[in-house]
């Protein structure tokens, strides 16, 4: 599970345990003028049966972790794009929309879904407008 932050105008993705061995990432930083917003999915599956659209398919798998319905972890390529993906529990799941980085959208499993996005969207709203 990710644990994400703000610090010094950055948003701050770290990762725990084995997953930062699953993912071959521990830390994600970006800063929030390249984050674009934060979302729930609450239908998003990781399983192959959730799995009924093409566009909801987590991809190719570059490097990382892939047990289809157990967990999805580290990069994957969706749609001509790269997706980092930390996810066993698709509820627990926070889509993270990014721009002009590697990473189109980071989709990782928090505790608390709903204060994630909270906690990014309200720091991008107390940005100076400029």
């Amino acid at each position: 599970m990710a644990l994400i932050s703000i610090e010094n105008d950055c948003l701050v993705v770290t990762l725990r345990g084995i997953r930062k061995l699953a993912t071959f990432r521990g830390r994600l930083t970006y800063s929030l003028a390249d984050v674009r917003g934060a979302t729930l999915d609450p239908d998003m599956s990781t399983g192959w049966s959730g799995l009924r659209k093409t566009h909801e398919w987590p991809g190719r798998r570059v490097v990382g972790t892939n047990f289809y319905g157990r967990y999805l972890g580290g990069t994957f390529r969706q749609g001509g794009e790269r997706v980092f993906w930390d996810v066993a529990k698709a509820e627990k799941a926070v889509v993270i929309s990014l721009s002009g980085q590697y990473f189109r959208r980071l989709i990782v499993e928090v505790d608390d879904p709903e204060q994630a996005v909270r906690l990014i969207e309200g720091a991008l709203n107390s940005r100076p407008q400029g």
